[in-house]
């Protein structure tokens, strides 16, 4: 598993504050009508990895939860890293290995069949091979383009489109909005 950044789970420690909300201990019609367009768009993904097997997989993984208010979960220690200690623990036990602050400079594909990834390090300069993994399937996690000093550079639009899919563009969301007039306030919650 490459992995840009020089830890894992960077994205992680700046949610919730530095706590991480996890998710959301709500029925499942809760999160769908949470989403603002095109819910039915993650049935499979919900159902199939629902709000509680997050909770399950973390307090199996030794990460502890708790519920706050608006149905916010987060790590009973209040400490982002505790979640990504869970994850780094079922990679060790999987024996997933993780290469840090290595990139994927892009997907590896002859005649428009996957092959693997081609790594950032090492590739076309001074004469050097490229890197690259092989692989049959490369999941894909685009982030957004909102914060690139998580990693979130948007790499992953463009190794889409290389493979033919259609992407559109990105639209912003919990992005902070700052004003000078004070009645904003008054509308914080309101979805």
């Amino acid at each position: 598993m490459e992995e840009k950044n020089e830890k894992l789970g960077k994205k992680i420690y700046i949610t919730g504050k530095g706590r991480c909300n996890v998710t959301n201990d709500c029925d499942m019609e809760g999160l769908f009508d949470s989403v603002v367009t095109n819910g039915r768009f993650l049935y499979s993904a919900f159902y199939g990895f629902s709000n509680q097997d997050v909770k399950d997989f973390l307090e199996a993984n030794g990460c502890h939860v708790k519920v706050e208010r608006g149905n916010r979960v987060f790590p009973v220690s209040d400490r982002a890293s505790d979640v990504t200690s869970a994850f780094a623990r079922r990679l060790r036990e999987l024996r997933v290995k993780v290469e840090l602050n290595q990139g994927v400079r892009e997907l590896w594909l002859e005649d428009g069949v996957l092959k693997g990834v081609i790594l950032a390090q090492g590739g076309n300069e001074r004469g050097k091979k490229d890197s690259y993994i092989a692989a049959d399937a490369v999941i894909v996690a685009t982030g957004g383009l909102s914060y690139p000093s998580t990693g979130s550079t948007g790499d992953g639009y463009r190794w889409a489109e290389a493979t033919g899919h259609k992407v559109v563009a990105c639209t912003p969301s919990l992005v902070p909005f700052v004003t000078e007039d004070t009645w904003c306030a008054k509308l914080q919650g309101l979805a």
